[in-house]
């Protein structure tokens, strides 16, 4: 089970010294609703287009395109719309919320401008003055915004909870209701906000997500008994979810159960970390052999001893798990204790391969995609390989704090010519938006060059010319190569 992440911290510090922040409240009941003015096909694709380069994290190209259209275009609600996202998501975030709210102001209570505003006012509100989402990248600086910090989250709360109790009562959509939800929690209006929660205990889709915030609310307000009965319900369905035993932990320290506690903190810890793919149940001894492999309180050697040990039993099942969860865990890097489990994993083979690609679609260290494409470039196994010519498009899309994987390199040593046609077509993509002024090369497009600095002059020209290459794009291939 997966909770809304967005919302659930606010870190809240003081500075007198600041200026007030005033966000517009608009008061929707009283505003008229312009339903004429629409964009037509040509201009809805073109803003179409421009949301998907904000989407691939080329705020500074949708900037500028958006900025062109608004210029000469302001005819239709949408136009404002997706200027000011795009805006707001290049770290602009005052001017982006300007454009959306004269857009309010000139076409009235139109839903997606009202939507739009009051998802950038969440963020504001999550991040505060100090820091911005950029194109998928944490920015920081010690001051964005001259605003009292706690009085710049508490006034976009209030903006965005506004906004949403309008179309919330107009729409009756499941998810306004849940943000409103959320807003109230973060405002502390504890009973006020469990109004909302239960109004979608009977929403099939969003109703575990109620639960477990009325639990929290509960807790807030020092009922255990009543947050209990709602995790415990979680638990009927959910019995390996680490937060679920984070929030019992809790709860028993509500009720003054420290042993129970302590307890609940050690199951949170064990499910939180072993992927669920695993079916591995908590117990002690489970527990205690994960705090092995994880922490650094036994030495490299002392670990690869173990691994050495279990390995020798010819327990595949086991030694696989293990390896899987060592890989998962990435807390040995660098001691030589991740290269071990990749050995032991090309060892045993395809036995190895159907908990390896699982662990390759879930969300883990850019070295484990690492390490797991090696394991699978080794082995060979036709199996790997729509997993690896996959992801390879996904590298470009990386936020430039990551280390790409060199899944090129790795696909090319699974097979050499289709591997390496499959690195000369994602390429190919990325020479044409760059033709196109569409394309923002990121930090992570080095791994699609280095692999071919090995790779024949007239091998790679030739399949670069089937895939479709022109003579200038050759041309800018091997300038890139050098």
């Amino acid at each position: 089970m997966k909770y809304f992440l967005f919302l659930i911290s606010l870190f809240i510090t003081t500075n007198v010294f600041c200026q007030k922040y005033q966000k517009t409240i608009f008061d929707y009941e009283k505003m008229k609703l312009d339903t004429l003015s629409k964009c037509d096909d040509v201009m809805f694709q073109k803003l179409q287009s421009i949301l998907e380069t904000i989407e691939n994290n080329n705020s500074s190209i949708a900037v500028k395109t958006s900025k062109e259209l608004f210029s000469n275009n302001t005819t239709c609600p949408e136009i404002y719309e997706i200027h000011g996202y795009a805006l707001f998501r290049s770290g602009e975030w005052l001017e982006g919320n300007e454009i959306i709210e004269k857009g309010i102001l000139k076409f009235g209570k139109i839903p997606g401008l009202i939507k739009r505003h009051s998802i950038m006012s969440i963020e504001m509100a999550e991040l505060g003055t100090g820091v911005k989402n950029i194109d998928g990248n944490s920015v920081y600086k010690s001051k964005f915004l001259e605003y009292d910090e706690e009085q710049f989250k508490n006034e976009n709360l209030k903006s965005a909870l506004n906004d949403l109790m309008y179309l919330e009562q107009k729409y009756q959509q499941e998810e306004d209701t849940y943000v409103i939800g959320k807003i109230h929690q973060l405002l502390k209006n504890y009973n006020e906000s469990n109004k909302y929660f239960e109004k979608l205990l009977t929403h099939e889709k969003i109703k575990n997500n109620a639960k477990f915030n009325l639990a929290d609310n509960f807790i807030y307000l020092n009922k255990p008994k009543e947050a209990e009965t709602q995790i415990q319900s979680l638990l009927n369905e959910f019995p390996k979810e680490g937060e679920l035993y984070e929030k019992l932990a809790e709860i028993n320290i509500l009720k003054g159960d420290s042993i129970a506690s302590q307890k609940c903190k050690k199951t949170a810890i064990f499910y939180k970390n072993i992927p669920n793919f695993l079916n591995v149940d908590y117990s002690d001894e489970n527990y205690d052999q994960l705090v092995f492999f994880g922490s650094n309180k036994a030495s490299a050697d002392t670990k690869l001893k173990k691994l050495e040990e279990i390995y020798q039993k010819k327990n595949d099942k086991a030694t696989i798990e293990l390896c899987i969860l060592i890989l998962k865990l990435h807390a040995n890097h660098g001691n030589g204790v991740e290269e071990k489990a990749s050995d032991v994993l090309i060892k045993i083979g395809k036995p190895s391969l159907d908990m390896i690609h699982k662990l390759f679609q879930a969300d883990v260290s850019t070295c484990t995609i690492t390490n797991l494409g090696n394991v699978m470039a080794t082995i060979k196994d036709e199996s790997s390989w729509d997993y690896l010519k996959t992801y390879l498009s996904n590298i470009v899309k990386m936020p430039s704090t990551l280390i790409p994987p060199i899944i090129p390199e790795i696909i090319i040593k699974f097979d050499e010519e289709r591997g390496l046609k499959e690195v000369l077509k994602t390429i190919h993509t990325m020479l044409i938006e760059e033709e196109n002024n569409t394309f923002c090369e990121s930090f992570g497009t080095f791994v699609y060059y280095a692999p071919l600095k090995r790779i024949n002059n007239k091998k790679m020209e030739k399949i670069a010319k089937n895939i479709g290459y022109t003579k200038q794009q050759i041309k800018k291939l091997k300038e890139k190569i050098k």
